[in-house]
């Protein structure tokens, strides 16, 4: 072969093995480039599934956050329960005629009573009152004027019916005329209703009712 015949296969051949170099490296970095992706991915996926196991173990954080303050709560109000059951409260109520037209409720007991709501109904009358507090053995008067006037028709129809009878003369001597008087009816309808909280905040309840109640006498 001439020199220049050998430099032609030379070149050629040279050629030839640096495209081949090239389609391998051309190759092996597609087969790179895929496995990048994938590790991608795949790392994405992981980062995904970590912040998901994140988010739960938050809510699981959460969950058991709120069942302990449930846990807390309950055990809070059982405890209130027991001291409610176990408080020491002594509140009674006393109601009547302090004269007539004015109504006393006088607690009797020796402690405090909050958040008094007194109801007297006497007849068709109704007498409403709402206090704070009523310390024990204070009264609470009450003016009812309605059965203020029925009590004076009363006493006026029992006075007219205690003056002495006039006498009247006949052939016989003198001599009472009889006199027929329609029965007074002096009973009335009284009922007293006392709602109130102790200290402890325990709901109590006083309700009393007369059918055969008076209106009350002045001394």
């Amino acid at each position: 072969m001439t020199p220049e015949e050998v430099t032609a296969a030379a070149t050629v051949a040279g050629v030839a093995v640096a495209s081949a170099f090239g389609l391998t490296g051309f190759i092996v970095g597609l087969v790179s480039l895929h496995h990048a992706r994938k590790a991608k991915e795949a790392a994405t996926a992981a980062n995904l599934i970590a912040k998901d196991s994140n988010a739960i173990a938050r809510g699981a954080n959460s969950l058991s956050e709120e069942s302990n303050t449930i846990a807390r709560e309950a055990n809070d109000i059982a405890r209130t329960s027991d001291s409610r059951a176990k408080e020491q409260h002594d509140v009674t109520w006393d109601c009547d005629w302090e004269k007539p037209g004015l109504y006393a409720v006088r607690n009797e007991g020796k402690d405090l009573a909050l958040e008094v709501r007194i109801q007297i109904t006497v007849d068709d009358e109704l007498k409403e009152v709402t206090l704070d507090r009523v310390e024990g053995g204070q009264t609470i008067l009450l003016e009812m004027p309605n059965s203020k006037a029925a009590w004076e028709l009363e006493h006026r129809a029992e006075n007219e019916r205690a003056k002495p009878r006039p006498r009247q003369s006949g052939l016989f001597g003198d001599f009472d005329i009889p006199r027929i008087d329609m029965p007074i009816m002096n009973y009335h309808y009284i009922r007293d209703r006392v709602l109130w909280r102790t200290e402890m905040g325990t709901p109590k309840k006083h309700d009393k009712s007369h059918n055969l109640g008076s209106l009350g006498r002045s001394d």
